[in-house]
């Protein structure tokens, strides 16, 4: 088969073994003659959009994969959710998925070559015509619409296919995604550096502020890795963002324990990484940790300090680690080799 994928969270671990298969496989990349069309997530839904008409004419099976549907940006009162904003992603979907339409959203930028009057006008068409607003009608209206241009859609977890069951109203089959599991079974063991570590991005459902304080109740040297999308939330602790996923995967290992207190994730990726490298994990004790994780944790209270410093204790007096086993076979890049495979098998 000519698969093309389109991702950069997981996908791209499996494209070797699909070649060794005999697969030919683009990246990122489509083609008129390929066989299979995957996206690994929204943030690719609109280049394929624009390619709708090919797929249909040449018959090209598509499968979206669904990372998450966050619940409060499908709240009414979200500050994503007012009229102005719902007015400028319907403009952004009508150009975005159009490719004629596309063609000036990049055609009428900001140009210091160009006169002040064009540029004002650039401004104020870049501001209504090319601002995505992931909010209810990118969800509950474009997102699902495209959806169901798909011959299959994904989840990649129970929780992801509940919500797109109650906020999309369709059926997705489960497809839990893989780590780069090669390359974290085959890191060489560091000398320790942190207690504890979390990796993700800051902001407000990861409650990284419970982690840090926790931490430093107990006098743990700790590390928080992840963009600071949220700039008002201040961390007493080191933090920092490597776009180098290998980097962050060493200052893992060089950490005792992880952390994982968020109160919403669609699947919970590094939590899986840590757990591939034995790592224990103390996690909240919210459905998709349980699904994902199952028994490998401690699991705390969502949201309750005590207990989370209790169980800090606990891994911190730990003498044995957990099994990994479940883990390492469920979410290896060859167990989602064979899923994939066998999904899209089941479409010819």
């Amino acid at each position: 088969m000519k698969i093309s994928i389109y991702g950069q969270y997981y996908l791209p671990y499996i494209t070797e073994l699909l070649k060794e298969e005999g697969h030919e496989v683009l990246l990122n990349n489509f083609a008129t003659d390929i066989d299979v069309c995957i996206l690994e997530s929204r943030f690719y839904m609109y280049e394929i959009y624009r390619k709708l008409k090919i797929i249909k004419k040449n018959n090209i099976k598509l499968i979206n994969s669904v990372l998450d549907i966050p619940p409060w940006l499908i709240d009414k009162n979200h500050k994503l959710n007012t009229y102005l904003k719902y007015i400028k992603q319907v403009l952004f979907n009508q150009f975005h998925k159009n490719p004629l339409l596309y063609r000036y959203t990049e055609k009428f930028r900001f140009n210091p070559l160009k006169s002040k009057y064009y540029n004002v006008f650039a401004t104020i068409f870049q501001s209504y015509f090319n601002q995505i607003q992931r909010n209810r009608v990118f969800f509950l209206k474009n997102y699902r619409r495209f959806l169901k241009y798909s011959n299959l859609n994904l989840s990649l977890s129970k929780y992801t296919q509940y919500l797109v069951k109650k906020f999309l109203r369709l059926d997705t089959t489960i497809c839990y995604p893989c780590v780069n599991s090669d390359y974290l079974l085959n890191l060489p063991k560091k000398k320790i550096k942190y207690d504890a570590i979390n990796i993700s991005r800051i902001i407000w459902y990861k409650r990284h502020s419970l982690f840090v304080k926790a931490a430093n109740d107990l006098g743990l040297n700790i590390v928080v890795l992840g963009h600071h999308s949220d700039k008002t939330i201040k961390l007493d602790c080191p933090h920092f963002y490597y776009s180098d996923h290998e980097k962050t995967m060493e200052i893992l290992n060089q950490s005792s324990f992880y952390v994982a207190p968020t109160i919403f994730e669609g699947f919970g990726m590094t939590s899986v990484e840590a757990a591939f490298l034995n790592k224990p994990i103390i996690a909240s004790n919210i459905y998709v940790h349980r699904d994902i994780l199952g028994d490998y944790p401690i699991y705390f209270k969502r949201d309750d300090i005590n207990d989370l410093k209790s169980k800090m204790k606990i891994t911190i007096n730990l003498k044995t680690k957990s099994d990994n086993s479940k883990i390492i076979k469920r979410f290896s890049i060859y167990a989602l080799k064979k899923r994939l495979i066998k999904i899209i098998e089941s479409l010819n």
